[in-house]
């Protein structure tokens, strides 16, 4: 391995591009590969070709002056990165700006807000099926799930108001006795809407690495039976007692839990047929995810009458049944938000990994 040293101690010039490169993808938390291999050492080659092009200079004697040329070059490579990274979405969010346009607003996956109600239940249904046949992925008393939350937030204060745009990556493990580790860190975020002059959203509330206290069994994701009647007249029987609509509650729960990863196939399939029953379940076809898998989706109005925005949410899964993404779109958009006045994405939940893994901060 090519190393500089210096004053400093020893730099190695490979984990320093590494360093670099990793900019480019705030999610990346594994090993280099082949490509970015590739690119590193390319990097390298280029930088000490340019300090063996100076040795053949007639006068020229190697010394200290070299180790810094190298550095400048890898400063600039740096700025660089740093720029490209910022192009392609790091925080954006400036408390003093003024933004009178929306800026990276995800496109709606699906804007359809009605349709074939058979199609959707015979969807959802061979869905179930599949995840009845399929078995959890990986080994161990632990659930673990990786997610890709996207949300509008809001603050208000004075009558003002700052909209962002708000993209979060998650780490939950919840361990045997019920317990719950998660690691969450912001992976961007965006002024959205017009700005009137509100106060600076805090998000203090969502990154760090929490633990919390097992939940009521029927509060707990990872205890959601699998048989669907069961399920069903659960929810009824809540909903009911607390005079909320039934089908809405029921479409709300069950969505709910299917986000947070924390669910086994058998129980996926619980919920699918869950979702069936709801007489507003209509299907969306064949589409692609954020991430661009292959996928089905079925969708649900999930707004009441009196709403001042029609909500509509995508439930998409994969050929093999597996939730990939759950997505909320508003038509139009809340008046309060301050958007265009167009359907917009309120909410997604990608599941990026769903496994069983041998302890808590385990990933594989």
């Amino acid at each position: 391995m090519m190393s500089d040293r210096d004053d400093r101690g020893d730099v190695d010039d490979l984990v320093v591009v590494r360093a670099l490169l990793s900019a480019s993808n705030p999610v990346a938390d594994d090993p280099l590969n082949a490509i970015e291999q590739q690119r590193a050492e390319q990097l390298l080659a280029l930088l000490h070709a340019d300090t063996s092009a100076q040795s053949h200079r007639p006068g020229w004697k190697p010394g200290r002056g070299a180790v810094p040329r190298r550095r400048h070059v890898l400063m600039a490579a740096a700025t660089i990165v740093v720029l490209a990274a910022a192009l392609v979405g790091f925080t954006t969010l400036r408390t003093h700006d003024r933004a009178t346009a929306t800026p990276l607003l995800p496109e709606p996956l699906l804007t359809a807000t009605t349709g074939d109600h058979d199609r959707a239940v015979a969807a959802l249904s061979d869905a179930a099926r599949w995840q009845r046949n399929s078995a959890q992925a990986g080994t161990g008393p632990v659930l673990y799930a990786r997610i890709q939350d996207y949300g509008l937030d809001v603050a208000v204060a004075d009558r003002k108001s700052t909209t962002t745009a708000r993209t979060t990556i998650t780490d939950v493990w919840r361990a045997g006795d019920g317990t719950v580790r998660t690691d969450q860190y912001f992976q961007q975020i965006d002024r959205a809407g017009a700005d009137i002059g509100g106060p600076t959203p805090n998000y203090d509330r969502f990154e760090g690495r929490p633990d919390h206290p097992p939940l009521p069994p029927e509060s707990d994701p990872a205890l959601t039976p699998t048989d669907s009647a069961q399920i069903l007249a659960r929810l009824k029987a809540y909903a009911i007692a607390s005079g909320y609509p039934v089908n809405l509650t029921v479409a709300h729960a069950v969505l709910g839990t299917l986000r947070t990863g924390l669910t086994s196939p058998a129980q996926n399939a619980a919920l699918y047929e869950v979702l069936a029953q709801i007489p507003g379940v209509f299907d969306a076809g064949p589409t692609r995810d954020h991430a661009g898998r292959p996928a089905h989706a079925v969708g649900l109005v999930v707004s009441d009458k009196s709403s001042l925005s029609l909500a509509v949410e995508y439930v998409i899964f994969s050929d093999t049944g597996a939730p990939l993404t759950i997505e909320e779109v508003d038509t139009p958009p809340p008046p309060g938000l301050h958007l265009p006045d167009v359907p917009t994405v309120g909410s997604y939940t990608e599941l990026i990994t769903t496994r069983c893994v041998p302890t808590v901060g385990a990933t594989t």
